[in-house]
């Protein structure tokens, strides 16, 4: 990675379960940027994000991404879970699966994206 080059990952949202704010967040945008002519700040941002290690993640390997809402004693955040995908070869081929368990091989922390995120003692805000 670059220094003042992104890397993106797309993410997809839940709509079954949250449609309705999704549709909500998407229309503040668009209100937003006919009101000042310019979009908004970032919805989730941190800009002095310390990774805890050193990860490389090759080009073209699949991940399960998942975003997290936290609130703990009254505080806010977000966590980024990023996981290594599983691999199964089904009936009809290759594809993935969501891990059987909260073990398994993490990219980072060892964490899994199909369960609660991790949480310590402290009342620090992860990042």
């Amino acid at each position: 990675m670059k220094k003042g080059k992104p890397t993106y990952l797309n993410m997809f949202f839940n709509t079954d379960t949250y449609g309705k704010i999704i549709d909500d967040v998407f229309s503040q945008i668009e209100r937003t940027k006919e009101e000042t002519g310019k979009s908004p700040r970032p919805f989730l941002s941190n800009n002095k994000c310390q990774i805890p290690e050193t990860v490389t993640i090759p080009s073209g390997t699949d991940l399960n991404v998942t975003l997290w809402l936290n609130e703990r004693d009254g505080k806010r955040s977000a966590s980024i879970s990023i996981k290594l995908a599983e691999e199964y070869q089904g009936s009809s081929g290759g594809g993935y699966r969501k891990s059987s368990s909260n073990q398994g091989k993490s990219i980072g922390e060892d964490t899994s994206v199909f369960g609660k995120p991790p949480r310590d003692d402290s009342d620090e805000v992860p990042f």
